[in-house]
């Protein structure tokens, strides 16, 4: 099989002839790995690892964007959306924050409405084919921050979670402008992609290590509907659709299948996401991407233990395809890279 034959098998619950695997990381960690086997470039650390998805994203392209170092000697950059990040180093790592949210001016729905903001037409979409065509028979995606994710970039978070409750038609505004622009900025790399792609994928976390971040009937409220729409684009164009979400949000899963969501991405190590009540609740209804630990057993586990739970996901989740195996978020620089190994040995 093909990665895309492959993929395509396990979203469809088919036999295939392994199971396919996402590979994810995050920068640092990739000029980790291609230093220690030498490699030119990234794509040969997705290759060594028998990776089958990639992602391709069109080229931004209105303006350039402002990019310094500033008199702490941290990096800060616009961002395509119009909010500026500062990169914050960590030790190994380095993480952003906002210093300004560009929509906590608004009070109605009037003033989101009315916003001139990203477009569509904003892409360099040859560019981006050329990419998805560089990827031959792998299985490709497209995606990126979803509704919820970017909101709380554009809105702080203190404002929108009281939008939602004291004045939902603002934070509806707010969802929707976001989901009008995906749905066109989507549309757009489906057609120019000229039926090469196989996955959309949006990533919104809805949930914390404990709980959901709001109830099932508020997630229904402000989400269910984008959801829906987000789905119903990918599967126009012969794709499947991927959420992603972090946390604990089991309570979800039932209404972001009733949406039509194909894959639930990435499987954090929480209360409810363990792989056999998702197998038994859940299988042959939705696929699942991820599951193996990257905030406890990949950084501290050994090759064994991390081999371990890679079997029993693949065993739970994955006889009859419905599973991709990967880490629970991207690998950082914490996970040794013989755990790095250890995971994807299983596959060989």
């Amino acid at each position: 099989m093909t990665s895309k034959e492959r993929f395509r098998a396990a979203v469809e619950h088919r036999q295939v002839d392994r199971i396919p695997c996402d590979f994810s990381a995050t920068g640092n960690m990739y000029e980790i790995l291609r230093k220690h086997y030498q490699f030119t470039d990234y794509e040969q650390v997705r290759e060594h690892f028998c990776a089958d998805l990639r992602l391709a994203f069109p080229v931004y392209n209105k303006k350039k964007l402002d990019d310094y170092i500033d008199s702490d000697g941290l990096r800060v950059e616009e961002t395509m959306y119009g909010y500026r990040q500062k990169w914050y180093p960590t030790g190994a790592e380095c993480c952003p924050m906002n210093l300004d949210f560009p929509w906590d001016f608004a009070d109605k729905a009037e003033d989101i409405v009315c916003f001139d903001w990203l477009r569509a037409d904003h892409f360099d979409y040859d560019c981006f084919k050329r990419e998805v065509d560089s990827y031959r028979d792998k299985a490709v995606g497209i995606g990126g921050p979803g509704m919820y994710q970017y909101s709380t970039f554009m809105r702080s978070a203190e404002n929108l979670y009281m939008d939602m409750a004291l004045n939902p038609d603002l934070a509806k505004a707010i969802y929707n402008k976001f989901v009008d622009f995906e749905l066109e900025y989507y549309e757009r790399q489906f057609i120019a992609a000229d039926g090469q792609i196989d996955y959309l994928l949006c990533n919104d976390d809805y949930g914390t290590q404990i709980s959901m971040l709001f109830s099932v009937p508020m997630w229904r409220e402000f989400f269910k509907d984008n959801t829906k729409k987000m789905a119903d684009l990918a599967h126009k164009y012969g794709a499947y659709y991927m959420q992603h979400s972090c946390g604990a949000i089991r309570p979800i899963i039932p209404e972001l299948i009733d949406c039509g969501v194909d894959i639930l991405n990435p499987l954090q190590k929480v209360q409810g996401l363990e792989p056999e009540g998702l197998q038994k609740d859940f299988g042959g209804k939705i696929a699942f991407c991820g599951g193996i630990d990257t905030q406890w057993l990949l950084p501290g586990g050994s090759p064994q233990e991390v081999q371990e739970e890679c079997r029993r996901f693949i065993d739970c989740l994955g006889q009859n395809g419905g599973y991709i195996l990967g880490p629970s978020q991207g690998l950082q620089t914490d996970v040794p890279i013989e755990n790095v190994e250890a995971l994807y040995n299983v596959l060989r």
